[in-house]
């Protein structure tokens, strides 16, 4: 089975302010780096931990759940949360970024932008041996991300209030100068010319700071979806996991249709704001198309990789229950209804510690 690897970010977050607090060096200090690795992040409340390559769903829960679990009680311990969400609830201060001769640079590219770049996201490395394959596997990706994005929305809430957008962190990507749909690639000998360039221009300081909602890794033979929100909870992960190892592996086989960046980028934006409720363009047949019913385009399309797999069941399963009980996004807008601040630390609580799906266990 093709291998992947998930990057989660999380925040550390005061419990009672839901505001993000400086502890980051504290947890990558105090948590083991046994299976998977735990790493710094850009900012001072952030840290991430990285799986280790993995075939099945199964090994990747068995290390996304230990972490979890160890990152959850070190917070506990502090009187603060650890949260998968795109965006912290509150913002506080300026954001304050981890100290080393990368993140200065990044910070002195990003100028102002930084100061309220609180974001935190899923990354997922499908690994594709052959090179040209990558590219191809990134062009047949793009017109799917909207799909991917209106599943995985979870960052409604900003500075304290209601943004109004199922991913604001996608709006704030937006002002990064190579954020959203990467274009569309001839072959690896354009990709790097084009990302080469960029860094000549002075656009991005180096080739790790391409921030396309999808790319080729520039460290591992991977295609590296980075367009998720950080996930409430394991099972909602490894969802997407799913979802885009099987988009990845079928892609390869695929050929290279070119949708319209501003399609697609439109489409993106679509996603971000309304989630499941969106519209988008069909990656198929280029008619607008509801976005639950792209999800259901994307499962029909994306079915023979997940049989092949064993994930038929636990995809289904899994995008019947976001179907039914909402996107991330709207989960947390349903617990503040319900209950302010207290409801939302709780579902964070609740989500940090739950059980990966059976199907996912049964592989």
């Amino acid at each position: 089975m093709t291998r992947f690897g998930i990057e989660e970010e999380f925040q550390l977050l005061d419990e009672d302010t839901l505001v993000p607090v400086p502890l980051g060096s504290a947890a990558r200090a105090a948590l083991p780096s046994g299976t998977g690795e735990v790493k710094k992040e850009f900012l001072t409340s952030q840290v991430e931990f990285s799986t280790s390559p993995v075939d099945t769903l199964a090994a990747a829960g068995e290390e996304l759940m230990a972490f979890r679990r160890a990152l959850a009680s070190f917070a506990h311990d502090r009187g603060a949360v650890a949260i998968g969400s795109g965006t912290p609830f509150g913002i506080g201060p300026e954001a304050s970024v981890f100290a080393s001769e990368r993140y200065d640079t990044v910070a002195h590219w990003l100028g102002h932008i930084v100061d309220s770049h609180h974001v935190n996201a899923l990354h997922l490395h499908v690994e594709v041996p052959d090179e040209e394959d990558r590219v191809r596997a990134l062009n047949a990706v793009r017109p799917w991300m909207p799909t991917l994005l209106a599943v995985s929305g979870n960052s409604p809430f900003a500075d304290g209030h209601d943004t109004g957008h199922a991913s604001w962190r996608t709006v704030i990507m937006r002002r990064l100068p190579l954020s959203g749909c990467p274009p569309h690639f001839r072959d690896m000998r354009h990709y790097r010319s084009e990302v080469d360039r960029l860094v000549a221009q002075q656009v991005i300081p180096d080739i790790a700071s391409v921030c396309w909602a999808a790319r080729l890794s520039a460290n591992y033979p991977t295609v590296e979806l980075r367009l998720f929100d950080a996930q409430l909870s394991p099972e909602d992960a490894l969802l997407l996991a799913a979802l885009g190892r099987a988009l990845v592996e079928s892609a390869t086989s695929a050929g290279d249709p070119v949708h319209t960046g501003d399609d697609i980028q439109a489409s993106l934006w679509a996603a971000a704001r309304a989630g499941l409720g969106a519209t988008l363009v069909d990656p198929s047949s280029g008619r607008l198309i509801a976005a639950k019913d792209a999800v259901c385009l994307l499962l029909q399309t994306i079915s023979p990789a997940l049989e092949k797999s064993g994930d038929l069941a636990f995809v289904t399963d899994g995008l019947d229950r976001v179907l039914r009980t909402g996107t991330g996004a709207q989960r947390q807008r349903a617990a503040y209804a319900e209950g302010g601040i207290t409801a939302l630390r709780a579902l964070h609580a609740v989500a940090s510690d739950s059980e990966v799906h059976d199907a996912a266990g049964q592989q």
